[in-house]
């Protein structure tokens, strides 16, 4: 049980900037992305003079900016036949804009290590959808991460700036072709900001000066680019950028803090059910898995006589307990076959993730280790740990049972959807083995006297 007290709470910017990394995983860039960005564009604003309560939206702008990030990650690997998240960070570094550059990118992502036949069919696939397939998928990145940003409910200019990142300068941008200043000044301020952190992380900071050079004009407001370079001619500017790893760190750029309090968890619950749906939307298939796992897990709680409170903390490990699938691509989660030993091993890895993205949050910690508990089994057969009985946490226990009943419960690309008899019939024989006897029990009854925390429908989660 989380350990608090009527004051205890946890900082919303701090909370932000550790689950900002789970987004910069779906991106194929590694955690402390997003905090980094932050600290650039902070940095830039603050030598803008711009207002204060314009630089606490451009604060979660920055870090929530790709939040629509697995909206098209489905179609990114389909499109191309390849690992997303590879796909995404090399197109990074590609100035996109430029025809004969998108298309060198196209090729060289396309279908990549499969036979040349194959990679050809996938290039004509490519070259088939044209042009606007870039679009469509900026847009749908944008477009989600807008909204996204504006179901937190305590930004009002930050959902635009999202919306508006992959704006150009020059108007060859996307989702809408806006040009100079009809681009919000925040955005202009998250487009540079990523950028010069992602070639300053992959090759040092004269590639990050450069980039800002060539494209001033064109991606950039040179504005913007101007007041970049004049920070960036210290050293000592560098040297904080690489300092920036911790969410407390970052947390202390927050013009204007506010915390989240713990004695009730109905806004922490708000947050992680927003970025359940960001997991969730990462695969069709297991649209609303987080949400309903969540769901059947706080009604076993509710049903073993758990404490309110720990019904509350079941149902936010739900919520949370695969943050780390969007470190998984997407040609693993949508795979119609068996897994390889190498897929087996990537799939197995997320509930390590998701532990690494809850971790710096001290006073969630039980929640982080029920969340990424939901593999292990009480024999010891799971993962990640391979803990065995009490050594996994009751929470955990219970949103093990949730996560199978729901998987089994819904279609996944390698077989149909099971009716609750069959998923029983499964499931039953692990009781008291692999599962807890006490969870499958209360999920047996709510499932035989049709309990509706078990059927509601997808709409009323």
């Amino acid at each position: 049980m989380i350990n608090y007290d009527p004051v205890m709470s946890i900082p919303t910017a701090e909370l932000v900037a550790a689950l900002s990394r789970a987004l910069d995983l779906t991106e194929g860039e590694p955690m402390g992305h997003a905090m980094r960005t932050c600290w650039i564009g902070m940095e830039i604003g603050r030598h803008l003079d711009l207002p204060e309560k314009e630089r606490a939206e451009l604060y979660y702008a920055l870090l929530l900016k790709d939040a629509g990030c697995s909206a098209n990650a489905q179609q990114v690997a389909e499109w191309f036949g390849t690992d997303d998240r590879s796909a995404k960070y090399a197109l990074k570094s590609v100035n996109w804009s430029n025809l004969w550059h998108a298309m060198r990118y196209a090729v060289s992502q396309a279908k990549v290590g499969a036979p040349l036949a194959q990679r050809i069919y996938q290039i004509v696939s490519l070259g088939k959808r044209g042009p606007m397939a870039a679009r469509e998928l900026v847009e749908m990145r944008c477009t989600r991460g807008a909204d996204v940003v504006r179901e937190l409910g305590w930004v009002n200019i930050a959902p635009e700036a999202v919306l508006n990142l992959d704006e150009h300068w020059d108007g060859s941008g996307h989702p809408r072709g806006l040009k100079g200043e009809e681009i919000p000044v925040l955005a202009r301020i998250l487009n540079l900001a990523q950028t010069v952190e992602i070639f300053w992380n992959r090759s040092g900071p004269d590639s990050a000066l450069q980039v800002a050079l060539e494209r001033k004009g064109t991606w950039f407001d040179p504005e913007l680019v101007d007041i970049f370079l004049a920070m960036a001619s210290s050293a000592h500017f560098w040297y904080q950028l690489s300092q920036i790893s911790d969410p407390r760190a970052i947390a202390a750029l927050d013009p204007d803090p506010s915390a989240i309090p713990l004695n009730s968890l109905d806004q922490l619950l708000h947050i992680a059910r927003v970025f359940a749906e960001i997991v969730d939307t990462k695969s069709s298939w297991t649209a609303r898995h987080s949400m309903r796992t969540a769901r059947v897990a706080a009604a076993i709680a509710e049903m073993m006589g758990l404490s309110k409170r720990l019904q509350e903390e079941t149902l936010l490990a739900g919520f949370l307990h695969d943050l780390g699938k969007l470190g998984v691509s997407n040609l693993i989660l949508d795979k119609p076959g068996r897994l390889d030993e190498m897929e087996r091993r990537e799939i197995e890895k997320h509930p390590q993730w998701t532990y690494h993205i809850l971790e710096p949050l001290s006073a969630l910690h039980p929640v982080a280790v029920a969340a990424a508990s939901h593999h292990e089994r009480l024999d010891g057969c799971g993962y990640h740990l391979g803990l065995k009985g009490q050594e996994i946490p009751l929470t955990g226990q219970i949103v093990a049972v949730a996560d199978v009943y729901d998987a089994l419960a819904h279609a996944r690309p390698y077989r149909r959807q099971l009716d609750t008899d069959e998923v029983l019939a499964i499931m039953h024989p692990d009781a008291g083995i692999k599962l807890s006897g006490p969870a499958m029990e209360a999920l047996e009854w709510g499932l035989s006297h049709r309990s509706e925390q078990f059927f509601l429908p997808d709409t009323e989660l």
